[in-house]
């Protein structure tokens, strides 16, 4: 889950993890490009936060859950 949806300032992202392997959540332009990332670790629930999201410009953008061969993708906006 992401929230708030469109964001501007910081985005909170809500991700559940099956297994104790290290996953990445990662910030991504349509591109493909990364802009940021966050390393996780443990299983179960947890919510990252991505901060001073103000100096991305405003736009789409996705982000990639990747945990072992899996990955999983949200879509989300950032506003002004």
């Amino acid at each position: 889950m992401v929230a708030p949806n469109p964001a501007s300032r910081d985005l909170h992202v809500r991700v559940s993890l099956s297994g104790d392997a290290p996953a990445r959540l990662e910030l991504l332009d349509l591109a493909g490009r990364r802009l940021r990332a966050h390393e996780l670790s443990g299983g179960g629930e947890q919510t990252v936060r991505f901060q001073n999201l103000e100096r991305v410009p405003p736009g789409v953008y996705l982000l990639r859950l990747s945990q072992g061969r899996e990955s999983r993708f949200a879509r989300f906006a950032i506003t002004r």
